[in-house]
């Protein structure tokens, strides 16, 4: 890749500068001023044990009783949480009716759902919806016809409870850790994650009693001191990840990072709409592979406090390991080989038998290599181009550990897809408390591309990036397709010595010690990372 002009390199080619913006975009709108809240109440529901088996979950009661232990560690008064067959719609009003009686004026209500969640069509006459169809949230007794119906809450059901608190105003902040409807970004076998869509059919004989029909009408605008933030968009799939050794959402994993103060960015006690938003995206994608971004209303989420919390997010010691994956047992990558071939043994990589555990698969047939959740990472892979592949996705294991801790923000303006050959990537940088800034992309061959800070460019590693946004253009060009990452590193001191050894890796043959030369610079340093996710190919 190269800055301000254009040549061939791989799959992605770097275009035209844009340059440094003044600071991070901030947005206004929304919420007005409001002081701290006296209080902080929680509901908390999770959901893994459906009726029958198939649409069982294995992780919704873990994200529950983490998002619990946050709330209680940041001193909420009270927290409701309601686990599995005790998840009824009863005692999920009953709990919320509780909830909001007991909260003052300025106090918060945080309530969240980890399980199944879907989409119906729009009961006759009420054509509220652009594409016809309510959002609901399936609880543990919910069956698709007659008396089993009830165990479901809509969309508009929780626009009306939030609507209550909100007319007292109460602040509420409600976490929807599920599915609505519709695919993943990129393909992901089915056989290696579990999605929280659930597969129950058609309703019939529905016998849910729906909430007048002006609460339909309510907009976001309607709304003084709510915050909703969502797994994904309503035609999207949230998948179950591994994260500390359990299955996990990874929206609810990122929330209870922000209750125990990693969202607060200045560190200053309070976590605010906008501080909620720029700690959950990035930790998120770090999981997940940019497949799932998180939905947040309102739109324009600013600067006012929704929680106070008792703990400082900016860490101020080396990142020798992330504090919120201390009981994972270790960075190591897990690889499931389909075919008959023998890999070779490699330093942080073990191979595993079952699909199911693995973060990539190698289908040594095809010669694809696809990640558990993020579908096709590379093609055409044999036994010499394997090693290569693995010691990158081995140092991205590392990296993304590391983003999910302590974020930057990295995003792609034009949307997350796959990108064909001629079209241009936009990527975008912002949030960085540390002023030096190295950035380098790994293609889906495993070889390293260095580009900043530019070595023709004295100075450049000079540059404060502090508050700063770093934006850049791409264009996708000739194979390897798959994925390429585009990694920002800002650190408190110039990184020289990584620098040297990245502009040394630009071969897949020179860049096997990419993850030691990582662990060895990057260990002793203070720094945040963002790592971008860049699908291409048809």
């Amino acid at each position: 890749m190269s800055r301000g002009q254009e040549k061939p390199r791989g799959a992605l080619l770097a275009g035209l500068r844009t340059g440094l913006a003044a600071g991070a975009v901030m947005f206004a709108a929304g919420l007005g001023p409001q002081a701290k809240a006296a209080e902080i109440y929680g509901l908390v529901v999770g959901i893994n044990d459906y009726i029958g088996t198939q649409n069982d979950l294995d992780g919704a009661v873990n994200d529950a009783r983490d998002i619990a232990g946050a709330l209680d560690k940041a001193g909420a008064k009270t927290v409701i949480a309601l686990f599995d067959k005790d998840a009824t719609k009863a005692n999920i009003e009953r709990a919320w009716t509780e909830l909001v009686g007991a909260a003052q004026a300025g106090d918060t209500i945080v309530f969240t759902y980890a399980g199944h969640g879907s989409q119906e069509p729009e009961p006759a006459g009420r054509n509220d919806e652009a594409d016809g169809k309510n959002e609901n949230f399936l609880l543990a007794g919910y069956r698709p016809k007659g008396e089993g119906t009830k165990e479901r809450i809509v969309d508009d059901e929780i626009s009306a409870w939030l609507k209550e608190a909100d007319d007292r105003g109460i602040r509420v902040v409600f976490v929807a850790d599920s599915c609505h409807s519709g695919t993943m970004h990129r393909s992901a076998r089915a056989e290696t994650v579990k999605f929280r869509n659930g597969q129950f059919g058609a309703i019939t004989d529905d016998q849910l009693e729906f909430p007048p029909p002006e609460v339909a009408k309510l907009k976001e605008t309607d709304f003084k001191s709510v915050t909703f933030v969502g797994a994904t968009s309503e035609d999207k799939l949230t998948p179950e990840v591994e994260i500390s050794g359990e299955q996990r959402g990874a929206l609810s994993w990122a929330f209870a990072r922000a209750l125990e103060g990693k969202a607060d960015k200045d560190g200053n006690g309070d976590v605010t709409q906008l501080e909620l938003l720029g700690f959950v995206v990035p930790a998120v994608h770090a999981h997940v592979e940019s497949q799932q971004t998180p939905q947040v209303a309102p739109l324009r989420p600013r600067s006012v406090s929704l929680f106070a919390v008792r703990s400082i997010a900016a860490p101020e010691t080396p990142q020798t390991a992330p504090e919120t994956d201390a009981s994972a047992t270790d960075d190591t990558l897990r690889v499931a080989i389909d075919g008959a071939v023998q890999a070779k043994a490699q330093p942080a990589v073990a191979f595993v038998s079952d699909k199911s555990e693995a973060d990539l698969i190698w289908y040594v047939a095809s010669g694809k290599v696809e990640h558990k959740i993020g579908g096709v990472v590379a093609e055409n892979v044999g036994a010499d181009e394997i090693g290569p592949v693995l010691t990158k996705w081995a140092a991205l294991k590392w990296l993304k550990r590391r983003a999910a801790a302590d974020p930057v923000t990295v995003s792609l303006p034009n949307g997350n897809q796959r990108y064909a050959k001629g079209e241009i990537v936009q990527i975008e940088a912002s949030g960085a408390r540390y002023a030096h800034m190295t950035v380098f992309n790994l293609p889906p061959d495993g070889r390293v591309e260095f580009f900043i800070p530019d070595p023709r460019n004295p100075g450049e590693d000079a540059k404060d990036w502090r508050g700063a946004s770093w934006r850049e253009r791409f264009r996708v060009q000739d194979p390897p397709y798959g994925a390429e990452h585009v990694v920002a590193i800002f650190s408190e001191e110039i990184l020289s010595d990584l620098h040297a050894a990245l502009a040394a890796m630009s071969s897949a043959a020179k860049a096997g010690a990419l993850r030691t030369v990582l662990e060895q610079v990057l260990t002793s340093q203070k720094f945040q990372v963002g790592v971008l996710d860049v699908y291409t190919g048809s």
